[in-house]
């Protein structure tokens, strides 16, 4: 059996197979949406909420502030401050472990989204080859048969339906993704200011924390 016998058999199976693969993949992407829309949602709440109580602090007497907002805290972000509060012993050790705890909390923020970025992009043509499966198999039916007419026109409508539904899947992982790349970026907007914060208050963060 040669290259082209093989590709044919594929061909003949047409579009269903490809269709179940979209279905699958779409289901996933709801699931992935739901997932992120929920996190994203309390992470930039909370985030925001952190934000004004690192600035409060510096304004406060009370030198065990910091570890009850950190406790009540639950973000990604808010690593970064317990590594900068962890590296105090000079300002250039604090400055690296912030920006070493800052690549990994994107990598958290961002988990996952090249996901919907890839289906977003490639979900179109995964549907448009289901489509060219369906009407190869149309045309094979068509020369086995010999009958033309409405039944071309029925495959060929089924075998579109590959690349409908393709978009269907594309379009809102497409808007998602750069919703979610957009509260991402607004959340790395925050973890820069609170790093730059931290950094510019080292001694007064220094002297508060060895009270603790």
């Amino acid at each position: 059996m040669n290259l082209t016998q093989i590709l044919m058999d594929i061909a003949i199976g047409g579009s269903t197979w490809i269709l179940m693969l979209l279905i699958v993949l779409s289901i996933l992407s709801i699931a992935l949406i739901i997932e992120k829309s929920i996190l994203y949602t309390r992470w930039l709440r909370e985030t925001k909420r952190l934000w004004e109580e690192v600035k409060k602090y510096f304004e406060s007497n009370s030198s065990s502030e910091m570890e009850n907002i950190l406790q009540q805290s639950n973000t990604p972000i808010t690593r970064i401050i317990r590594a900068g509060l962890g590296s105090l012993t000079e300002k250039e050790s604090m400055m690296e472990a912030i920006e070493a705890e800052k690549i990994i909390t994107r990598m958290e923020i961002e988990r996952r989204l090249a996901f919907l970025g890839t289906l977003g992009t490639n979900a179109p043509f995964i549907g448009l080859f289901g489509t060219v499966l369906g009407i190869i198999h149309t045309f094979k039916d068509l020369a086995i048969s010999g009958q033309g007419g409405t039944s071309v026109i029925s495959g060929i409508s089924e075998a579109l339906i590959a690349t409908g539904v393709g978009l269907w899947v594309a379009i809102p992982s497409a808007v998602f993704y750069n919703i979610f790349k957009k509260k991402s970026s607004d959340m790395m907007v925050y973890a820069d200011s609170i790093a730059h914060f931290m950094i510019g208050n080292f001694q007064k963060i220094n002297s508060q924390r060895r009270n603790l």
